[in-house]
């Protein structure tokens, strides 16, 4: 099984052959913005291209005690998976790369498990800006935050997380709650007995029977309920709607952050610069430049800075088990961004 599993790369986590991973790293756990680590928690994650241990401080974030009052100069760094840096080291991963080059300590909020630009909005509102900071820094993955933030997709596919999302049309929106209570998400501590563990920790069979019924449970959910694979949102497809939270979002942020200087940059995927090495067009950066223009925001597309590089140096920028940046993607993102980002430079 093991050997399969390697040649076929099947993107599953791999047994750790301890008993690290008590629980799962991710939970439901916040009534503002839902997902959060428990307190001071590690998680051990293993693929057959790298294996990280995740911690977690003692307010549920990958990084490392931060005071509210801060003596120096510092940034916040919204985002989530590829900011909290899945299958990288801490050390390796952009915010600390920017922290040491920079010597400005950078507070990560990173934070994976269907974390959208909602909920980077109410992360920021209700708990990053009291900590004592001077810029903000905020990323976006089209390739999943249209979905993650769209209601409607998320209604039809019967989510059942504790997530905020915004429903109604630009301006006017109201925040709702896909369940109406947190302790109904399926993403709540669970107590987890010893076969479990065993299976889990100790076998590659295990893990794969738990894909394979991954799968299984997309695949029932009916044709009218999916989206075709034209119509999944990314940097080249989305709607107005959907580019109009994202923009809401933004809005609201740069409001809450006000005279700080605040920079948004996008990250593409692996396929997307596949794509974008085939047609060219970008209508996403556009729209997006003209909408951070207007709110005095900066904005930097990491799409097209990728035009130049080798089809070698592309593909190195991602994890090939996993499709997030690796440790040369963190260092590409942070050389862009630190040469850009205006903030830097005074």
């Amino acid at each position: 099984m093991s050997i399969y599993i390697r040649v076929a790369e099947i993107k599953i986590e791999l047994p750790t052959y301890t008993f690290q991973n008590t629980q799962h790293f991710w939970f439901d756990l916040n009534e503002d913005f839902g997902t959060i680590h428990l307190p001071n928690a590690s998680y051990r994650q293993k693929k057959y291209c790298f294996d990280v241990v995740y911690e977690s401080n003692s307010k549920g974030f990958r990084d490392q005690e931060r005071e509210i009052n801060g003596e120096t100069k510092r940034v916040v760094a919204l985002g989530d998976s590829f900011i909290e840096g899945i299958g990288v080291s801490q050390e390796d991963r952009l915010t600390n790369l920017l922290e040491r080059e920079t010597g400005i300590p950078h507070l990560n909020y990173g934070m994976a498990g269907n974390f959208g630009p909602t909920q980077y909005m109410m992360l920021y509102k209700t708990l990053a800006r009291k900590y004592k900071h001077e810029a903000v820094l905020v990323s976006l993955l089209p390739s999943n935050d249209f979905i993650d933030d769209d209601y409607e997709i998320n209604l039809r596919v019967g989510g059942d997380r504790y997530q905020p999302f915004l429903d109604g049309t630009y301006p006017n929106y109201e925040l709702v709650y896909y369940t109406d209570s947190i302790h109904k998400s399926k993403a709540r501590p669970r107590k987890q007995g010893f076969i479990h563990k065993v299976l889990k920790n100790f076998t590659y069979s295990y893990n794969m029977y738990r894909y394979v019924r991954a799968i299984q449970k997309v695949q029932t959910i009916p044709d009218d309920k999916l989206l075709a694979a034209s119509k999944v949102p990314s940097y080249f497809n989305y709607s107005e709607k959907q580019f109009n939270r994202m923009r809401y979002a933004l809005e609201a942020i740069k409001k809450l952050a006000g005279e700080r200087p605040v920079m948004v940059y996008t990250i593409p995927i692996f396929k997307e610069i596949k794509a974008y090495r085939r047609h060219g067009k970008n209508p996403l950066g556009k729209q997006l430049k003209s909408v951070c223009d207007a709110m005095g925001v900066e904005y930097l597309d990491l799409l097209p800075l990728t035009k130049n590089l080798s089809t070698e140096d592309y593909e190195a920028l991602f994890l090939s088990c996993d499709g997030h940046w690796s440790e040369a993607g963190n260092a590409f993102a942070k050389a862009q961004i630190e040469s850009y980002f205006s903030y830097y430079k005074k």
